[in-house]
């Protein structure tokens, strides 16, 4: 990930200075990628999105306790268990290719 000062750098350059992305990358130790995707705004401030949403997990509170879950001796909510759901609810995907089986199966 890029410093902000670096971003910040990087949109001053492009605002106030009559420089090339090619010009500001070598300037800047960016690639000319980066500087055009800040440039044409396809780059996301991620120090922005980061505050605004956070890191999505709830403080420790209290001493900690037996989960009632996993009972694991945790500080609630169980962080383990959260983990958990969320993978429960995202779709698992099946490998890529072939099964091995029938590849043996071809080649006999």
């Amino acid at each position: 990930m890029i410093a902000p000062e670096i971003v910040q750098e990087i949109r001053r350059l492009l605002a106030n200075e009559n420089l090339s992305h090619r010009n500001i990358a070598s300037l800047t130790g960016v690639s000319r990628g980066t500087v055009g995707a800040i440039a044409s705004g396809e780059r996301p401030d991620y120090d922005v999105l980061l505050q605004e949403i956070g890191d999505g997990v709830d403080e420790p509170a209290g001493p900690p306790m037996r989960c009632p879950g996993c009972g694991g001796w945790v500080y609630m909510p169980c962080r383990l268990c959260n983990a958990r759901k969320e993978m429960a609810t995202k779709p698992r995907f099946a490998p890529r290719g072939p099964k091995i089986q029938n590849l043996r199966a071809t080649r006999l």
